[in-house]
């Protein structure tokens, strides 16, 4: 456990220093029943990248009970459809298979993210990174493990994490971060446009049943 955090340590040094260089660069696009949604350019990108905040009023295992709760996504991330445990390597890395479901005419968006989990020993600030995997790299049980049929289009590029910092023994801070590229003819404005609704829908849903019973009693680390 002490490599563990001590790798975590670094990978939050860095994150924080990532996010600190780049402060200036977030607009608040959104603030709204507690929640806080920004967005900002990505260099090399047409599609931006969003940021949710939240106090969920929950213990820090609950949130991570609900995190590990694959099946239960459809109930509280915003437009996901689908979704589907695929392979976990160990309680601190998982590989899922989620679908999202587009207005039409767009086609859907799938995609297989890996969830490396780490925490900090002395704060207990998790981080959940969230990878876009090519199904390539998938262990030969998770392939087999995916759906056999899907007219979604596939999204590779996928960048994220769920940060969950714990401010007491009833309340967590919860940072949702992502930016993908959704492939396709989708414009740019339009997709834009939409991504305010992801974070913002996804942490009201999250705060509202992450306090169900199947969560309480959940303690990973």
């Amino acid at each position: 456990m002490k490599t563990l955090g001590n790798k975590c340590l670094a990978l939050i040094a860095m994150l924080l220093v990532s996010v600190s260089l780049c402060a200036g660069e977030w607009q608040l696009e959104k603030d709204k029943d507690g929640i806080q949604v920004y967005t900002r350019a990505v260099e090399g990108s047409n599609y931006k990248e969003f940021r949710g905040e939240a106090i969920i009023n929950a213990e820090l295992n609950q949130v991570m009970a609900l995190l590990d709760d694959t099946n239960g996504f459809v109930h509280w991330m915003f437009n996901c459809k689908n979704p589907k445990l695929l392979y976990k390597a160990s309680l601190l890395d998982r590989y899922q298979y989620l679908q999202n479901d587009f207005p039409w005419p767009a086609a859907d968006r799938d995609m297989i993210l890996r969830n490396e989990i780490s925490q900090d020993p002395v704060s207990r600030i998790t981080l959940v990174k969230l990878t876009g995997v090519d199904v390539q790299a998938l262990p030969e049980s998770a392939k087999a493990a995916l759906p056999k049929k899907s007219d979604a289009v596939r999204v590779e590029e996928v960048e994220g994490f769920f940060e969950l910092t714990p401010l007491s023994d009833a309340q967590t801070k919860v940072v949702f971060q992502l930016h993908l590229n959704p492939v396709g003819a989708l414009p740019s404005g339009l997709v834009n446009a939409m991504i305010v609704d992801n974070p913002f829908e996804t942490l009201k849903a999250m705060r509202n049943r992450v306090v169900l019973p199947e969560y309480a009693n959940f303690n990973p680390f």
